[in-house]
């Protein structure tokens, strides 16, 4: 796999944070996103939005969990603001 781009790296942000990806798929996201300003302000930015969510999901209010789409349109909110 050759060394990925910022649309690439901002695809599989989520995927990455949650390890979902092999070494092989995540090593040129990671370093894109060590050398890219706006990319590793967006994983920051995902990643502080994840445990937001997680605390408010604990097992005590999972039921009050928000929908994927209220994260999707945070996400936008917060993209447009880069």
């Amino acid at each position: 796999m050759s060394d990925c781009g910022c649309d690439k790296a901002k695809a599989n942000v989520y995927e990455l944070l949650r390890g979902e990806l092999c070494a092989e798929e995540s090593a040129p996201i990671r370093e894109h996103i060590a050398n890219c300003d706006g990319c590793r302000d967006e994983r920051n930015a995902c990643a502080s939005l994840t445990e937001v969510v997680k605390r408010a999901c604990d097992e005590e209010n999972i039921a009050n969990c928000p929908p994927e789409e209220l994260r999707d349109a945070i996400l936008k909110g917060l993209r447009e603001r880069v």
